[in-house]
């Protein structure tokens, strides 16, 4: 999914907004429910539910959505403030300033996100990596076009 970051930021919120709170604790139905959101979001298409490469990409491009949605509070630094968020969480620490709501309900996407990567690849750090960098070039791709 090649696209703008406003859009990104679109599909970030409908993500975020279709996850149910909270997830169910039994795997396959979390797994299920992350799928779901993903469908809502329309970051995944239905011809993809089950196929393990198309349900990697849809959470690979909703990290990328994330970190977008992360831009708009300090532009330039989402995939940065994503990947803090995700290791605060993963080593229970709170970064300074601690993150408010919003930025809380996207690093709990993301968890979600990279959860359900573990059924779909054997690489979720690669995966992360992917969506880090198909940030990256978004950003600069929309930096050169306002240029």
């Amino acid at each position: 999914m090649r696209t703008s970051p406003a859009d990104s930021r679109a599909a970030a919120r409908h993500l975020i907004e279709a996850l149910s709170r909270p997830l169910p604790s039994n795997e396959a139905h979390r797994a299920d429910a992350v799928q779901a959101a993903l469908l809502t979001s329309g970051l995944l298409d239905s011809s993809n539910m089950g196929n393990s490469p198309g349900v990697a990409a849809a959470a690979r491009d909703g990290l990328t959505s994330l970190a977008h949605l992360l831009d708009e509070d300090v532009p330039g630094h989402g995939a940065g403030q994503l990947l803090l968020l995700l290791l605060a969480e993963r080593h229970t620490f709170t970064p300074h300033p601690a993150p408010d709501a919003d930025q809380l309900r996207a690093r709990d996407a993301a968890t979600a996100l990279l959860h359900l990567a573990l059924w779909h690849t054997d690489d979720s750090l690669g995966l992360l990596g992917a969506a880090l960098q198909g940030h990256a070039e978004e950003t600069r791709s929309c930096a050169a076009a306002r240029a």
